[in-house]
């Protein structure tokens, strides 16, 4: 007897639980996106039944197979080793097996998910459900793989922007939407630039989702990811974090709050995921910004 799952869009059962689970980011989190990082190191199976969207990349041994079989009429199964990248669409029904060990990352987007990222119903976009070599999708695996980095650091939790940002840039990546014309740049006015800065300064402390910030510009969210970055020159989320930092910076200098308290009014979730930041975005810890201010 199989053991039953939900994960976001997605439902089944697996002959077995994951041995292990390096991170998940549970689809109540976040405006129905979903992620789980996880591996296999034996044989099983699964069903499953998509009812939005699933894109992942699959990471085997050389001579584990992995086997796709639609239970749509006429549908033959596919056979996979290697890398691989699969994308399923809404209404996808099937069974998978692999023969050895492997690992495997996905992102799960309900129908309301994808309708808010793409302004588009779900049944007007045309998603193939398929297969192909990792090559071939290079951008959703190192995409992916980043944000299988940022579940296994924060335990479960992701910053709503961010999440937000690599769904958009997965659908995009994947081919599930359709290649966008060529365009001239895009850039926000003065007004939408401003209307954003204010928003970034009084919600500094909160969390903020990149369908929040598009609201406030008056545009979709793929557009205002455009515009927002031929703008600033940075991405939503990494202009919220450098002023995160900015405020922290800020608050350590003047020496009169704690590094956990600078953390929780900066909107970081705890002093050392601050300093983690920090080192990331300034080259230094916050320690070291402190022995700055006393120097």
């Amino acid at each position: 007897m199989g053991v039953p799952f939900a994960n976001g869009c997605v439902q089944g059962e697996v002959s077995a639980p994951p041995d292990r689970v390096f991170g998940r980011i549970e689809a109540s989190g976040v405006e129905g996106l979903a992620f789980i990082d996880y591996a296999y190191g034996a044989p099983g199976h699964s069903t499953h039944s998509v009812g939005g969207l699933l894109v992942g990349t699959w990471h085997g041994e050389p001579w584990t197979r992995l086997t796709f079989a639609g239970e749509a009429e006429g549908e033959a199964p596919e056979e996979w080793s290697g890398e691989t990248f699969v994308l399923r669409g809404p209404g996808y029904a099937g069974h998978t097996r692999w023969n050895g060990r492997y690992r495997a990352r996905y992102i799960a987007f309900s129908p309301g998910a994808v309708e808010r990222m793409t302004e588009t119903p779900l049944a007007d976009l045309p998603v193939p459900s398929t297969a192909c070599d990792l090559t071939e999708r290079m951008t959703v695996f190192h995409l992916l793989a980043a944000l299988g980095r940022q579940a296994e650091e924060e335990g479960g939790g992701a910053d709503p922007l961010l999440l937000n940002s690599v769904g958009l840039a997965v659908l995009r990546a994947s081919g599930a939407l359709p290649a966008a014309p060529a365009r001239r740049s895009a850039t926000l006015t003065r007004r939408q630039a401003a209307r954003i800065r204010d928003l970034v300064a009084a919600r500094i402390g909160t969390p903020l989702t990149l369908g929040e910030m598009a609201e406030a510009a008056g545009l979709s969210e793929g557009y205002f990811v455009r515009a927002f970055k031929g703008s600033f020159g940075v991405t939503p989320y990494q202009y919220v974090l450098r002023e995160r930092v900015a405020l922290a910076q800020s608050l350590i200098r003047t020496g009169t709050v704690s590094l956990s308290e600078a953390a929780a009014r900066s909107g970081f979730p705890d002093a050392r995921r601050m300093g983690r930041t920090f080192r990331k975005v300034t080259g230094r810890s916050p320690t070291a910004t402190a022995r700055l201010r006393s120097a």
